[in-house]
């Protein structure tokens, strides 16, 4: 069952998602004496991520990664890996371990073998934390409605335990790698974060919708196993 959690000021979801950020990995490091956090690009990220990185706890203790990234260059501004490194692992979380989607390979096809293995031996599962956004045709991380049929279902339904997926969706210029469902679902606690009245619309219809496949936001939303937090504010955090 999914939490609402509603805003009417970006800047006050911000300070909760950053207060209760740091009090889940605390927890986690406490009980376990690591943690492991799955984040999202997009816009609000960017502001999360540079006051979270200022916040006092071990980020020695604390291993990062991606539910998804564009497969570009690192140094290109599409690369949610470098928005992860230029605004998160700074200040306090510069001491953090980053664990990449990406490989040298042309495709992200020829690289589901590698990071796969990467995931599996360098995160500790469940994850403690998994971020994800949403966009307004139900997708989430890089899980596109738009993509082909086949790479869809091997991003919802992995048939041999990968744990990530190439994603070529109509929508995006460049393909793209994605935890698949499965790897997402691997967690203790799944927060959604949106802003603004269409995403609130978006939401509201994949809520109320059975079809996964039309909306893959559904396979986060419509389960039960994994407390799902939606973190939903009327404007941008003006940071």
């Amino acid at each position: 069952m999914t939490h609402e959690r509603t805003f009417k000021s970006g800047d006050d979801m911000l300070a909760s998602m950053v207060a209760q950020t740091v009090e889940r990995l605390e927890f986690a490091i406490a009980e376990r004496r690591r943690a492991t956090m799955s984040v999202a690009g997009g816009r609000f990220p960017k502001p999360f991520f540079q006051v979270l990185s200022k916040a006092k706890l071990d980020w020695s203790k604390v291993t990062i990664t991606l539910g998804d990234d564009r497969w570009v260059g690192l140094d290109d501004d599409q690369s949610n890996e470098k928005l992860v490194k230029d605004n998160l692992l700074i200040n306090q979380a510069a001491a953090a371990t980053f664990v990449s989607l990406k490989t040298a390979d042309e495709n992200p096809e020829d690289a589901i073998s590698t990071v796969t293995t990467r995931l599996k031996n360098e995160l500790s599962w469940p994850m403690d934390i998994v971020y994800l956004g949403m966009g307004d045709d139900g997708h989430t991380a890089s899980l596109f409605p738009s993509s082909t049929p086949p790479d869809l279902k091997r991003g919802l339904y992995p048939e041999n335990d990968e744990l990530v997926a190439a994603a070529r969706p109509t929508v995006s210029p460049v393909p793209r790698i994605s935890m698949t469902l499965p790897a997402l679902l691997n967690a203790r606690y799944i927060g959604i974060h949106i802003t603004g009245s269409s995403k609130w619309s978006t939401y509201e219809t994949a809520k109320n919708g059975s079809v996964i496949e039309d909306m893959p936001v559904r396979g986060i939303l419509q389960q039960n196993d994994v407390p799902v937090d939606l973190w939903w504010s009327a404007e941008n955090p003006k940071g």
